[in-house]
């Protein structure tokens, strides 16, 4: 299994069959867990220090992971319907 895909499940387990459903048919959708999943390392490695960034880039990184957050969560919402 694709690792991004993995953690996506990991991440949102109740959405299981909608990211099932997307996976593989919207690359839009797989491209956007991929930077997700991206985004969401570098700040692990932010909060934990080991990665030194001035602190406009950490709130960069912070924006642009929420708005790729909304973003899934439509993507994955819509298709539950």
């Amino acid at each position: 299994m694709n690792s991004a895909k993995a953690w996506l499940l990991e991440q949102y387990p109740d959405y299981e069959k909608a990211i099932q459903q997307l996976w593989g048919s919207d690359k839009g959708f797989e491209a956007t867990s991929h930077e997700l999943q991206e985004i969401e390392l570098k700040v692990d490695r932010l909060n934990a220090a080991s990665d030194p960034t001035e602190p406009i880039e950490a709130e960069r990184l912070k924006a642009r992971r929420d708005a790729l957050q909304r973003e899934l969560m439509m993507l994955m919402g819509a298709n539950m319907r």
